[in-house]
């Protein structure tokens, strides 16, 4: 590695944990073009280096929303065994299939989740209880485990929302407990990836260095936001990747 590379693997890693930990999510959305246009990767070695990360990163930024009571222990270990079980279902389907259609379709996703949340931001309930609600976070689990897998990301877009649409949680605790979730599926992602040969891991130290700063220290400041401030700024993120998702260039294969 030369010492450009690694300055800019420190840069992709402090902007993945500044969105991680302002956003609850692992940051490969924000990672993974970073990988491909900086550092030249290609699409499955930026996919699988950044699961590697993200690891470090959700790690790092959810202890700070531990400490602060902002993570439901049972929903996410619920959530992260689900997804650790299927994260490798979508890391081998990254070999298979198109990742053009899904990455287009997710963003439309996206874009449907983000407009949901502009129209009328969730405030935290909790109607849902028992194994209905059990049944739910497995389902959201096991369908972030897919996607995480095959999109190279945590999945903190899919089970944010989730966890404040449909389990009424705050914004803060949806976050800290999303954090807690995508351990397992990047966890799980990133170990079938490896199988492959296609993680950099020369560069992971170095972008997870970035990452681990920034995350922490983002987090402290999210605590203190008001919900609606911090469910508009999570859709208007959903908005940004939905629209680059949709209009951005082809990912290119190996």
């Amino acid at each position: 590695m030369t010492g450009r590379e690694r300055l800019l693997a420190i840069v992709g890693g402090v902007t993945a944990g500044f969105f991680g930990g302002l956003f609850g999510v692992g940051g490969g959305l924000v990672l993974i073009p970073l990988l491909t246009a900086t550092l030249h990767f290609t699409q499955h070695e930026a996919h699988a280096t950044s699961l590697a990360v993200i690891v470090f990163t959700a790690i790092a930024a959810g202890t700070v929303y531990a400490l602060h009571g902002n993570v439901s222990w049972s929903t996410g270990i619920i959530a992260g065994v689900a997804s650790m079980l299927t994260a490798p279902l979508g890391a081998r389907l990254a070999y298979k299939l198109s990742s053009r259609a899904l990455r287009r379709a997710f963003a439309v996703f996206m874009l449907l989740l983000a407009l949901r949340l502009l129209w009328q931001p969730p405030h935290p309930t909790s109607e849902i209880v028992g194994f209905t609600r059990i049944a739910l976070v497995v389902v959201v689990g096991a369908v972030t485990g897919v996607v995480s897998g095959f999109m190279g990301i945590g999945g903190g877009t899919i089970m944010v929302p989730a966890f404040t649409l449909v389990l009424g949680f705050t914004q803060q605790l949806a976050q800290g407990t999303s954090l807690l979730a995508i351990v397992g599926a990047a966890t799980a992602g990133s170990w079938q990836h490896r199988k492959k040969g296609t993680v950099r891991a020369a560069f992971v130290p170095w972008i997870a260095l970035g990452s681990v700063v920034a995350g922490p220290a983002v987090s402290v400041v999210v605590q203190q936001l008001p919900h609606d401030v911090l469910v508009r700024g999570f859709a208007l993120f959903l908005i940004a990747n939905g629209v680059y998702g949709l209009v951005g260039p082809d990912p290119k294969r190996r």
